[in-house]
């Protein structure tokens, strides 16, 4: 079946903040490599499920023990399992992924020497699914398909925006970048919904952020991170600002190993100290304001600071119930955290 070439998304109608512009499953998708044992393979919670989806993956993960590949290879083996049981009907995506940029004539030499190493890991972790290979549709060969895939797949996040899978969403690859967007997007499970984060005009195209301008890519133990942090925090105290961008890195950084570490008290002064650099770099609604609001939220509560605690859940959730909406978990637990601080300053 043939889709319309469509290159960007646009509304079809005046959207308000706050509303749902668009809701789907992805495609393929595939939990995260630290959660694999902890998160169900269908809604990404901790039960099991989803053994249908899994039962293929599962003999290649067998194969592979103890070494698990990379998310990108799991969810090009899930991509090309979905494409090798999928009939015509079940089409009913904008864009198929034959569709889709690769992009490989743009890349670096030594990027397609990457896409072909994971390719080996590819044919390694297949095992004898690797004949299956042959049936795939014209000019989907592995490393192009793979391209495909890292291109156009997202970050599927829990509900204060953590990483725990990577799926990919066919129709939502068509969304743009804007430094300012007037969408973003929210995960129940791995169902993702485009919400309106402000008034969209009829015909608006419809855009995202593609980037957190927060990311690390370092991950070290707690305890160092924590001593390392400080100790930076400490040295440039008197000469770069909180709302310097690695400075507010260190202060989260710092926050997550006190938090890891129990040292709650410690955390939350962490946490003060970014929340107004999150108010320059996240404008209201952005979600990643309010899970923050929600977290400095959390520990005054925890520390007995009721009224501090009252504000930030307030605040957390004048923003949270726009891009997430009034009835997602995230904005749920907000209100019942923030009705506990109600009643126990006896205002209910």
């Amino acid at each position: 079946m043939m889709t319309m070439n469509i290159e960007r998304f646009v509304s079809k109608g005046k959207g308000n903040a706050g509303e749902a512009i668009h809701s789907c499953e992805p495609y393929s998708f595939c939990i995260a490599k630290d959660f694999l044992k902890t998160a169900c393979h269908s809604c990404l919670k901790r039960s099991p499920n989803s053994w249908p989806d899994h039962k293929r993956e599962c003999k290649c993960l067998k194969r592979l023990q103890p070494r698990i590949p990379t998310d990108s290879v799991r969810l090009l083996t899930r991509t090309i399992f979905k494409l090798l049981s999928q009939t015509e009907s079940d089409q009913e995506e904008l864009y198929s992924i034959a569709e889709h940029q690769s992009h490989l004539a743009d890349m670096s030499e030594e990027k397609k020497e990457g896409l072909g190493h994971l390719c080996t890991t590819l044919q390694v972790y297949l095992g004898e699914e690797n004949g299956d290979l042959s049936q795939l549709p014209p000019g989907l060969d592995p490393i192009s398909l793979l391209a495909r895939v890292t291109c156009n797949c997202f970050s599927i996040s829990d509900g204060e925006l953590q990483d725990v899978g990577v799926g990919l969403y066919l129709s939502m690859s068509l969304l743009n970048h804007d430094c300012q967007p007037n969408c973003v997007m929210i995960f129940e499970g791995k169902r993702l919904t485009l919400r309106a984060v402000r008034l969209i005009r009829p015909c608006e195209e419809l855009t995202i952020s593609y980037t957190d301008i927060l990311a690390t890519s370092k991950e070290r133990r707690w305890e160092d991170l924590l001593k390392e942090s400080q100790a930076l925090l400490h040295r440039y105290t008197d000469v770069v600002p909180d709302r310097n961008i690695y400075v507010l890195r260190l202060l989260d950084l710092a926050m997550d190993a006190s938090i890891s570490l129990d040292d709650y008290k410690t955390a939350l002064e962490y946490g003060n100290r970014a929340l107004e650099p999150y108010k320059l770099y996240y404008s209201d609604p952005h979600p990643s304001r309010a899970v923050e609001l929600l977290r400095v939220g959390k520990l005054q509560h925890y520390m007995g600071r009721l009224e501090e605690a009252q504000g930030s859940f307030t605040q957390a959730y004048d923003i949270m119930k726009v891009p997430h909406g009034t009835d997602h978990v995230l904005t749920n637990e907000v209100r019942r955290k923030l009705s506990e601080c109600q009643a126990e300053l006896g205002q209910v």
